[in-house]
């Protein structure tokens, strides 16, 4: 899955990205092991030609998931830990900021 912030983000070089795109590497080992490494480019395109990452330290670029049992074996585990993701980074960035591309 992936995410756009609606936001002005500043890259830790100085330039602000409107609308940062986020790529979510998810990582699942068993129930109690499971994390998500997030990397965010300038737009989709630039995630799709293989662009490197933006440089973004004030946002998370890994979230524990911390899953339940139920999480973990339920029929809605990528976008229960999508949505802990987003709630991980709007924390920082605002309520509603950040929206999930599903297609």
């Amino acid at each position: 899955m992936a995410i756009k912030i609606n936001t002005p983000i500043t890259t830790d070089e100085g330039f602000v990205v409107d609308n940062a795109f986020g790529y979510l590497n998810i990582y699942i080992l068993t129930p109690n092991s499971n994390w998500v490494n997030l990397n965010y480019y300038k737009s989709e395109e630039d995630f799709v030609v293989g662009k490197s990452p933006l440089n973004i330290n004030t946002i998370p670029s890994q979230v524990q998931t911390e899953l339940t049992n139920a999480e973990f074996w339920g029929t809605s585990l990528a976008m229960t830990i999508t949505n802990k993701c987003v709630d991980a980074i709007e924390a920082i960035t605002g309520a509603g900021t950040v929206e999930i591309i599903t297609g």
